[in-house]
């Protein structure tokens, strides 16, 4: 995936140098990834090594020398094919905290439900955040964007309702018993 957004961000944006297409993440990505600044440069410079990416070297004035990538032909075609593999759509989530159910028989229940409690607190959170950035989001986006933006933003809204919605039903199950 990061090949794919680093690729997609050079397209839209032009060419970047490894901070600004941190910052590109941050403010366009964030929502659904999060890639640090170290990820960035490894995956350029494979890129680049792999004929994706062209850099030349920058100074601007007396700062230090950046450089800065251009995606080349083949970058191209491979933003295509990357792009074109996530239209095989699937759904296989894993849940790393179902270990915690499976083994909850060593498990102090309070823990537990301590813990429930608080991931519904991020969740209602995480929940808010995605609400105030989808109205800040729409409002300055191209009309051509703004279909996918609403695409994107509804799946994460629905996928943190679903969540929140187990959270309350497994405290639910666990209060009863």
């Amino acid at each position: 995936m990061i090949p794919l957004y680093i690729l997609g961000l050079l397209l839209r944006f032009g060419p970047q140098h490894g901070y600004q297409i941190r910052k590109l993440i941050l403010d366009q990505l964030s929502d659904f990834t999060q890639i640090k600044l170290p990820t960035i440069y490894y995956h350029l410079e494979r890129m680049e090594a792999d004929g994706y990416l062209m850099a030349s070297r920058e100074k601007p004035g007396s700062r230090p020398e950046k450089t800065v990538y251009t995606v080349t032909e083949k970058g191209i075609q491979e933003f295509k094919n990357l792009l074109d593999q996530l239209l095989e759509f699937e759904y296989r989530p894993l849940f790393a905290s179902d270990g915690a159910f499976f083994f909850s028989d060593h498990l102090d229940t309070e823990k537990l439900t301590s813990s429930l409690r608080a991931y519904e607190v991020r969740l209602n959170h995480s929940i808010e955040t995605i609400h105030q950035h989808k109205l800040e989001t729409l409002q300055f986006l191209p009309d051509e964007m703004n279909t996918s933006a609403r695409i994107i933003f509804n799946h994460h809204q629905l996928h943190y309702d679903a969540e929140l919605q187990w959270v309350r039903e497994t405290l639910r199950l666990i209060e009863e018993h």
